[in-house]
Order: structure tokens, then sequence, then C-alpha cells
């Protein structure tokens, strides 16, 4: 992986009065974080100011770009993936899904059979992913929450119309 930066940019979230949403996707001309700060907050007042939609959120960021890009083996499809299911910490009765796209067949209890439908949550790599969700880690599950542990997995299926 040789990732470089794409440049900053800013999406901005935009809804009507029928809570119809649209977002918008600028690239900035900022060189380094505090710039694009600053620079959103001009972009947001001279949007407001043309705009009769409301600004619902926005956020900045600096995007990355493979440079050496090539397409993955034959058979790798995001429309396969493996559903994490997390309990959640401080709430024992709810649960969290993480979903992976094209995961690797390694995450699976068998590579075959029923047991490749089946996440293996003992697996090593997975046990690095789940701990990006834990206390202390690096991501929140969708509601802001931590997970507490994974629970299960299995693989899926989603449909597409890619073909």
């Amino acid at each position: 992986m040789a990732l470089t930066s794409n440049g900053w940019w800013l999406s901005v979230q935009l809804v009507d009065n029928n809570n119809n949403e649209t977002t918008k996707r600028y690239q900035m001309t900022a060189a380094d974080a505090d710039t694009a700060a600053t620079d959103a907050a001009t972009v947001l007042a001279a949007l407001d100011a043309v705009t009769d939609a409301v600004i619902r959120s926005y956020h900045v960021y600096e995007e990355f770009v493979e440079g050496s890009f090539g397409f993955p083996s034959a058979g790798v499809e995001i429309q396969n993936q493996a559903l994490l299911n997390f309990d959640i910490v401080g709430h024992p009765e709810k649960t969290a899904t993480v979903r992976i796209p094209a995961p690797v067949i390694g995450i699976f209890v068998a590579s075959s059979g029923s047991g490749a439908k089946v996440v293996d949550t003992s697996d090593s790599a997975l046990i690095t992913f789940r701990d990006l969700f834990r206390t202390g880690g690096e991501l929140l599950l969708s509601d802001g929450e931590v997970a507490n542990t994974l629970v299960s997995g299995r693989r899926t299926h989603t449909a597409s119309r890619n073909g």
C-alpha cells in the first residue's frame, strides 16, 4: 500500500424543509489542517448566504489515494461480507454490527463447508480489528458506543446491481 495525499476536502450535508438531504463535496486549496479549518468556515459562510437549505453538518478531511493502484485477484467481491456482532459496554441488552467487505478466508472457522460461514472470533487478525472498537481503541460503533466483546460473526452476501 502506497497511499499519498490527494489534498483537503470539505463535505457539507444540506437539508430542505421536506428533510431531503444532499451532500456537496468540495476540493480545497489548503495545504494543512489549520488552513483547511479556517477555509471551511469561510466556505460555509459563503454557502449559507446563497442557499435556503440548512447546513446540517460538515466535515473537513485530508484524502489519501493509492499511488500504485491495482485490482485484487479474481473472485474478490465487496458484496461478500463478514458481519461482526458486538455487545456494547454499559448496554448488555444492545448489540452492534460491523461489516467487513470482501473478508479474507482466514477469519472464518474453515475455508470450505459450513465453517466457511462462521467467523473465528479467536483469529488474531480479527482480534486486532475488534480492538479498534473497544475501550481505548481508535473507532466507535454506529451510535458513538464502545464494543465490549465480539460475540459472533457470519458470512453474508449483499445484493448488487453491478453484475
